[in-house]
């Protein structure tokens, strides 16, 4: 009889586990599969991954951006804005670009990417706004500003390294680049879907200090 009720005890019981072993591979497997687009995600495609500038050009150091359009104006500072969305395959090539300008030009040159989903388009932007010159349908768009705040490059669509590195030399008065820059992959990745990411000096710009926060 007591034989019986421990081995009715251990059989309850070996269901139990069972059932709660089932109950946690159902949880795993659902959330795998509605993880699977991001799971795949890459640099060749427009799925989300995660911020562009983390997975694609190993750079966490432009987000958030130090300084905002405002300051940079009242500090006579030029500045080059990308507006970006993380699910686009040409915003992924050209975090690269963005990055690399960074490094080459962190302390004379403000870069500001902001997220064109997090632009409210019920609000009324200024024109020291960032925000402002955004398009409201097309990513990227690159816009270049002067030291007081007048527009120098507008251009929507991926733009290569040399298409923004040209006007930002003429705007800082720098001399033509004789040698093409070489864009080199990054020794490490955060993301194992961002193999085809690449960045050269840029990788300098990860040591930039703080400044002011956007506002």
């Amino acid at each position: 009889m007591v034989i019986g009720f421990k081995l009715g005890c251990r059989v309850k019981q070996y269901w139990q586990r069972c059932c709660c072993l089932m109950v946690i591979i159902a949880l795993l497997w659902g959330v795998g599969i509605g993880n699977t687009s991001t799971a795949f995600a890459g640099i060749n495609d427009d799925q989300y991954d995660g911020n562009i500038f983390m997975l694609y050009a190993s750079n966490a150091g432009l987000i958030p951006a130090k300084v905002n359009l405002a300051a940079a104006i009242q500090k006579q500072r030029p500045t080059l804005v990308m507006f970006y969305v993380d699910d686009s395959r040409e915003c992924k090539e050209n975090a690269l670009v963005l990055t690399q300008l960074q490094g080459e030009y962190k302390q004379s040159l403000n870069l500001l990417p902001i997220m064109a989903d997090a632009i409210n388009p019920e609000r009324q932007y200024q024109p020291n706004d960032a925000q402002y010159y955004y398009n409201g349908e097309y990513v990227p768009q690159f816009v270049l500003l002067d030291g007081t705040g007048q527009v120098v490059l507008n251009q929507i669509g991926q733009l290569p390294f040399e298409a923004l590195d040209t006007p930002v030399r003429e705007l800082l008065e720098l001399p033509p680049r004789t040698e093409a820059l070489r864009l080199e992959r990054p020794a490490f990745s955060p993301s194992p879907s961002a193999d085809r990411t690449f960045v050269g000096d840029a990788i300098r710009s990860l040591e930039s200090g703080r400044g002011e926060p956007v506002q």
